[in-house]
């Protein structure tokens, strides 16, 4: 995407954490779709990135180092499958993932 491209799709993306105008999730970005052919979650989709959830959720590592909470309440190091927490990416519920004018 060129300067000129970025410079157009500012005044076009919304401002805030979302994909819509605060207080109306009617009006959303021209940017964003939903890919009907995935799951429920992972159906988001930004022109601007050129990306999907599904996309997203695929460049993460298989496995994280992370803590599991015991029985007794302590915690031990584990590395964790990301099946364990995606999504990861959140297109789906309109949460922004290009950063463009990301301030409430």
């Amino acid at each position: 995407m060129n300067k000129f491209q970025r410079f157009i799709a500012w005044f076009l993306i919304p401002k805030g954490f979302y994909c819509h105008e605060a207080g109306d999730r009617n009006k959303v970005c021209l940017f964003w779709f939903r890919n009907e052919t995935k799951d429920e979650q992972e159906n988001g989709y930004c022109s601007y990135l050129g990306r999907g959830d599904w996309n997203i959720n695929e460049e993460y590592p298989e496995y994280i180092d992370g803590e599991r909470r015991q029985l007794d309440g302590s915690y031990k190091k584990d590395k964790i499958h990301k099946s364990e927490f995606l999504p990861m990416s959140l297109l789906w519920d309109k949460c922004k993932a290009c950063g463009v004018k990301y301030k409430p």
